[in-house]
């Protein structure tokens, strides 16, 4: 099932013509300053191109004329599959949702991943190459076995929450059919790593408009990179730098608004908001949170870590990649940059030694 196109008016349509050339302007002016530009910037050539350019499309396009020049989520995930000569394998998970394989439905532990893009953006293809590199690296360095299972949600504005919430749910109930909870991890980025703080807390705390999951054990960890844990869009008494990261707090406001519509703001939204308290019960043995040393949310995950450290019972890891930008272990794959992150390497650490 592929979503549909979505439509522009003729006038969004004729806006994606300037909106071109200020991004192509944006990328010849940082290759020109390229020589000069200090360490707030991104250390290599292609991440501080890539930044650039990504910086400015999601500050000058809308979520439409965004969701419109870019591939779907299904599209990129086809794709990818036929590249690599690997089997593609769909489950349509009911309300809108399609669950993903990359991997053998049968491997001894399962990675739910929930992708982020604010809500509102598909997955790119460095999303399903940092999946395939993990399960290479567990099966070669650790002898584990590990596959991966991606939700495709509906994006805002199309669907607005709690509906992305419940898919992300029916995720986990799909694989509980096959997999204890002891052979299952959750993970996300970003819009993503929410959606994993989200589901925790709808386990822990059923939410009022999404059916219980009952889970009588607890699951075996969780991966947030760069969760967004607060829908906060208000900036204008803070100094934030976003030379080094690829989005900026311009973001917040579209893709909260998107994401919300007519809602309210909870702790299923906003699990920054949260007492320490709602964490005492997550039913998962550990956390890992990671954040890039360069991005503008590191303040809030820090935030974040801090409040669940002092509620949650099991074991809370924070890893801050050097120098590195928001959802670094992904995005910097998309845009082919070869350099390891630091972040990305101790997902891959951390997993050897969960599983």
């Amino acid at each position: 099932m592929i979503a549909p196109k979505i439509s522009l008016s003729l006038a969004e349509k004729l806006d994606l013509v300037p909106a071109l050339a200020s991004i192509t302007l944006t990328v010849f002016w940082a290759l020109l300053t390229s020589l000069y530009r200090s360490a707030a910037y991104p250390k290599t050539l292609m991440l501080h191109i890539g930044y650039a350019a990504f910086r400015k499309a999601t500050a000058r396009l809308t979520v439409a004329q965004m969701q419109y020049a870019l591939p779907t989520t299904d599209q990129t995930y086809e794709r990818y599959v036929r590249k690599h000569k690997l089997p593609s394998k769909t489950v349509n998970l009911g309300d809108g949702a399609l669950g993903h394989w990359i991997g053998d439905p049968k491997a001894d532990n399962i990675l739910i991943w929930y992708h982020g893009g604010g809500f509102t953006l598909p997955a790119n293809e460095g999303y399903f190459q940092f999946f395939l590199n993990l399960i290479t690296h567990l099966r070669k360095f650790h002898n584990k076995s590990l596959s991966i299972f991606t939700l495709t949600y509906t994006l805002a504005p199309g669907a607005t929450y709690p509906t992305q919430l419940r898919q992300a749910t029916s995720a986990l109930r799909h694989i509980l059919n096959t997999h204890s909870p002891s052979q299952i991890l959750l993970g996300g980025d970003s819009a993503g790593g929410n959606l994993v703080g989200g589901v925790l807390s709808h386990l822990a705390h059923p939410h009022p408009q999404i059916t219980p999951i009952p889970c009588q054990e607890s699951l075996r960890g969780a991966i947030m990179i760069a969760p967004w844990t607060s829908l906060v869009t208000d900036y204008t008494d803070q100094v934030i730098d976003s030379r080094g990261d690829l989005i900026t707090p311009a973001v917040a406001g579209p893709w909260a608004k998107a994401y919300l519509g007519s809602g309210e703001r909870d702790h299923y939204t906003d699990l920054s908001t949260a007492p320490a308290e709602w964490f005492e019960t997550l039913p998962v043995e550990k956390v890992l949170v990671c954040g890039g040393g360069r991005e503008i949310l590191l303040p809030v995950i820090e935030g974040f870590v801090e409040k669940l450290r002092e509620g949650f019972a099991g074991e809370v890891e924070f890893c801050v990649g050097e120098g590195e930008g928001h959802v670094a272990p992904i995005y910097n794959l998309y845009i082919g940059e070869k350099e390891e992150t630091g972040q990305g390497m101790r997902v891959r650490g951390w997993l050897g030694e969960t599983l």
